[in-house]
């Protein structure tokens, strides 16, 4: 008898403990979500799956893998279906009221993807950079200068070399020809002053004409960069005024929502919504920026999209984990505490493409 109550109370002391009879298996549940969960050669992989493993191979939980769509992952960690889910999770008030989470493990923040421009409509963007009126302007002052350099040029030798510089209206095209070629150092030497004044008026044009069309040129450059930067919807409020896809029921979701963007098109996965913007179906995906960049990889979309430079809405990922269980929460942030303070931590990161937000 005596036995007996021994082996009850260390049962009971077991699970009291554990927060989970060890003779439960927990299910762990997940979505696609690289580089932090994903499938690789018909395996499981990713960081969040490895900080998983190196977790449980300290504890005695046994445990087994679902896969889930992202919706229903939710949904069955709320109403304790799943015990974890592994799938990087933000951490909000909202969901804090439906589910535990460990400590946060990674920072992140959200991006958008949109279609990369064709040949032809980088070229088209190049050239409405040339349409700035800036430029129209420099272009007329530069023309109005190998004019009167050219017209000078030829009063001060049409006399005495008249080997280069003719008489008359051809004399007067030839001092043009002259100024356009030495003020933009093409320099043929068909033409060139032998007079005092002629060379003066020839130091002028190199030296003066030198500074004004280096300052031409940056402001060509700059006209087309200004040009693209506009084409690339570098303005996140761009985005409000047309239509986007994010993932359903994702963070990225509930902040397009909050924050005024009118068209907003819900997609079932990221794959999906991927899909959708190859096709131009929306015209810009937002969610996180390590996810968006990754999944764009693994699909060999990298061609036919690109992830711009806008960043919004910051946020800490944990594990999410079931209001049935009240001890894992702290088993589970201990150890990611105390991974994240192992030298081996940068390296795992890097292994996956990833930097540390305290770096």
């Amino acid at each position: 008898m005596r036995i007996i109550f021994c082996f009850l109370l260390a049962g009971l002391f077991s699970t009291s403990l554990f927060g989970v009879s060890q003779k439960d298996t927990l299910v762990v549940g997940y979505t696609e979500a690289p580089p932090f969960v994903h499938i690789a050669e018909g395996k499981l992989d990713g960081l969040n799956y490895r900080i998983w493993e190196a977790l449980m191979a300290k504890e005695s939980y046994p445990y087994k893998y679902t896969s889930f769509s992202y919706e229903e992952l939710l949904q069955a960690l709320e109403n304790g279906t799943v015990d974890v889910a592994i799938t990087p999770l933000s951490l909000t008030a909202a969901r804090e009221a439906k589910f535990h989470f460990s400590t946060p493990y990674y920072a992140s923040h959200g991006a958008v993807a949109v279609t990369a421009p064709s040949a032809w409509q980088k070229f088209g963007n190049s050239f409405r950079g040339l349409l700035n009126s800036n430029f129209l302007k420099g272009i007329f002052i530069l023309i109005l200068i190998i004019f009167i350099f050219g017209v000078v040029g030829w009063y001060f030798e049409w006399r005495k070399n008249t080997e280069h510089f003719r008489k008359g209206m051809p004399g007067i095209w030839d001092g043009v020809w002259w100024s356009a070629v030495t003020l933009t150092t093409v320099g043929y030497g068909d033409k060139a002053p032998k007079t005092f004044w002629g060379k003066i008026a020839a130091l002028l044009l190199m030296f003066g004409g030198l500074v004004f069309v280096s300052g031409l040129t940056a402001g060509i450059a700059s006209n087309i960069a200004v040009n693209e930067i506009s084409n690339d919807f570098s303005a996140l409020d761009h985005f409000k005024s047309i239509k986007v896809g994010t993932v359903a029921n994702s963070q990225i979701h509930d902040y397009l929502k909050t924050h005024f963007f009118r068209d907003i098109e819900a997609y079932s996965s990221l794959e999906e919504g991927l899909q959708a913007l190859a096709r131009n179906d929306i015209k810009g995906l937002m969610f996180d920026e390590e996810i968006l960049r990754s999944e764009i990889s693994l699909l060999l979309l990298e061609e036919d999209l690109k992830v711009l430079p806008i960043n919004y809405d910051a946020k800490f990922y944990g594990f999410g984990i079931s209001k049935a269980h009240d001890s894992l929460p702290r088993i589970l942030s201990r150890g990611i505490m105390e991974m994240r303070d192992d030298p081996n931590w940068q390296m795992l990161l890097h292994e996956y493409g990833l930097s540390d937000f305290n770096q």
